[in-house]
């Protein structure tokens, strides 16, 4: 497949010969600037973390135990992911919920197969979006 170069996909100068081009230059220049940013980041990569209002965290739990990953935050959360558990025993995440406390700070609960200890400290790296 070839690549996606932007005199390929939207060349204006071509348009802006034509009567019609010339009547439309403004709308043909904005549109022309457009797919360039659009095509420059889809060829360098789109991520959460640079093209969204997310945090990503590392956190440590307890099976089953309610854990504050986030207090005083102005911005609201519309969402918590766990991306990983970063522990040197693999554990898999059986259950993964999340909501605000009475103090308005943000808990998450993780329960994980293969039981761990209660008193074990498990490292996740988490992705708050907010919206």
């Amino acid at each position: 497949m070839a690549k996606v170069t932007i005199s390929r996909l939207f060349e204006v100068s071509q348009y802006l010969t034509t009567d019609a081009g010339k009547q439309l230059k403004d709308a043909l220049t904005y549109l022309s600037e457009f797919v360039e940013v659009v095509t420059r980041n889809l060829r360098n990569g789109l991520t959460f973390i640079d093209n969204f209002d997310t945090t990503v965290k590392s956190v440590t739990v307890r099976a089953d135990t309610e854990t504050i990953i986030l207090t005083g935050e102005r911005r609201r959360v519309q969402e918590v992911v766990c991306r990983r558990s970063a522990d040197d025993t693999y554990y898999v995440i059986s259950s993964f919920g999340w909501k605000y406390n009475s103090e308005g700070s943000i808990v998450v609960k993780v329960g994980f197969g293969g039981s761990p200890p209660a008193t074990k400290d498990i490292k996740l790296d988490i992705m708050i979006h907010f919206g």
